[in-house]
């Protein structure tokens, strides 16, 4: 039930209206029982520990549909409950016990599913370097969809109670709710309990603002995933299939492609969720905030995956001792902290080798910067030529470091990882048909420029210059009109019926 397919919608035209006409607790109930319909469509639609999609029933026809909501009505069950325990204990111990058997339920069902093959394959390579025979083991282990997303959304709810800086919900619905909210619940963003879970315990507001702003954060969204993202799909995918048999140009723009195509999907899918629930009086956190206008690697992860990026400041970076404890300390902080967050992704050696790139950059960076503080324009400090030259050129360093790590997250392998990066450095022509050559078609990249194009000069640019990510509204009503109509138009145009592609963040 892809939000870019008809089946969504159908879904959406049945749930919005009975909102609409509820009362505010029999709306949260209907919510929360749509929200598992709605998951429960995913039960047979899950990925391997790899993170690749496992084909099996159409979801209706398959009898254990619903494996994977019961394990999620079970964990968050015991977080509530959990919970109630922390904020009633007599004492700090029981507190800690509490907190800890919470922490340890969820890392254990995520690190079950997740990474249990990772660890077992991992452990055989290793005896067997050390000339130890071991058996062969292998767990047919389906992942759960959106399983990393509402175990860290749980965890953060009990990590709160235990300081002190949330109240327990007395509600086990208003809770349920909160993890299950189906905008969300499939690829965030991770919405923190101080604010998505007050707006589960009292009752929204509509308003017609809201539904505009809605409704153009929908329409905004699909036209990322559909237009954008899903046109630079199939020329990502060729570059990334045998980068042994592409020309460094076209491993150039195949990698373009991807860093284009992951933003797009990714951000669109935020869109979209922030869109459904403005619909219906609810606010989720801001995801994505134009991150390859980032002049520096610590601003880029202040607009990129927002959610995920201060989850990991919060919980982990911070608690390990953040910046306090010198600066050696502070740089290794950054790098584990990065390093986790890759691991977070999947189970994949890959992934790790991603976070750690990201680790290494945000370390430099730190020491480069040392006690300074970066200065940022404003209005009465009006940027030089030479200033914005600058920051162009600064701009343009920070996408290209980023470009980079995305080698390794979208590589299936290390091997195939470094094929593209040699492909990418050494400067080779075109193959021909007789080498088994890859290159990218140039009417598809030509389609797939202009798409990106209009996103940039109706979308991108706007919002990063008003720092309004519904800036259009504010447009002239022609040239407001004349931009809806453009996205809404090209994105019936574009849209197929016969193919829909998952959004990338559903295998996490």
């Amino acid at each position: 039930m892809l939000f870019s397919t008809y089946e969504f919608w159908v879904f959406f035209a049945i749930v919005f209206p009975l909102y609409f006409a509820l009362s505010f607790r029999a709306q949260n109930f209907m919510l929360l029982a749509a929200s598992y319909i709605f998951y429960s469509y995913w039960g047979s639609q899950g990925f391997d520990a790899a993170g690749h999609p496992v084909a099996n029933l159409h979801p209706w026809n398959d009898p254990w549909r619903y494996r994977f909501a019961a394990l999620m009505f079970l964990t968050a069950s015991f977080d509530w409950y959990a919970g109630r325990r922390i904020e009633g204990a007599a004492s700090t111990r029981a507190k800690k016990t509490w907190l800890i058997l919470s922490l340890g339920s969820n890392l254990a069902v995520l690190g079950f599913f997740k990474y249990c093959n990772f660890f077992i394959k991992n452990t055989e390579a290793l005896l067997h370097a050390l000339g130890v025979q071991a058996p062969e083991i292998v767990l047919q282990v389906t992942l759960p969809v959106a399983i990393s997303f509402y175990t860290f959304q749980s965890m953060a709810y009990t990590i709160d109670v235990y300081r002190g800086e949330l109240k327990a919900t007395a509600r086990l619905s208003d809770f349920m709710l909160f993890v299950a909210y189906f905008p969300h619940l499939v690829a965030g963003p991770i919405n923190r309990p101080k604010s998505l879970l007050s707006q589960c315990e009292r009752p929204r507001r509509m308003t017609w603002d809201g539904w505009r702003q809605g409704a153009l954060l929908i329409l905004i969204g699909l036209f990322k995933k559909v237009v954008v993202a899903d046109g630079l799909a199939p020329l990502a995918d060729k570059a990334f299939s045998a980068p042994e048999r592409a020309s460094s140009l076209t491993l150039i723009l195949g990698l373009y492609c991807y860093s284009v195509q992951i933003y797009t999907d990714f951000s669109g899918y935020s869109d979209i969720a922030r869109g459904l629930a403005k619909l219906m009086g609810f606010e989720l956190m801001e995801n994505f905030n134009q991150p390859y206008f980032a002049a520096s690697i610590t601003e880029f992860w202040r607009r990129w995956h927002i959610s995920l990026s201060t989850w990991l400041r919060d919980y982990l970076y911070i608690p390990l001792g953040g910046n306090r404890k010198g600066a050696l300390r502070t740089y290794f902080n950054l790098f584990l902290t990065m390093l986790l967050g890759g691991l977070w992704h999947g189970a994949n050696w890959t992934y790790v080798a991603w976070g750690g790139l990201h680790g290494i950059y945000l370390a430099v960076h730190k020491w480069w910067l040392g006690d300074a503080k970066p200065v940022e324009a404003t209005p009465e400090t009006k940027p030089t030529l030479a200033q914005r030259a600058l920051k162009l050129a600064k701009i343009c360093a920070t996408f290209h470091l980023v470009a980079l790590t995305w080698i390794f997250f979208r590589a299936e392998t290390f091997s195939k990882a470094w094929a593209y990066l040699t492909g990418l450095l050494n400067f080779r022509g075109k193959l021909g048909r007789e080498q088994g050559g890859v290159s990218l078609d140039p009417e598809e990249l030509q389609v797939a420029a202009f798409a990106f194009l209009a996103l940039v000069l109706l979308v991108d640019l706007p919002q990063y210059r008003s720092k309004d990510h519904t800036r259009i509204l504010s447009w002239p009503v022609v040239w407001r009109g004349l931009a809806i109509f453009i996205l809404a138009v090209w994105l019936i145009l574009t849209r197929r019926t016969d193919a829909h592609v998952p959004f990338i963040y559903f295998q996490f």
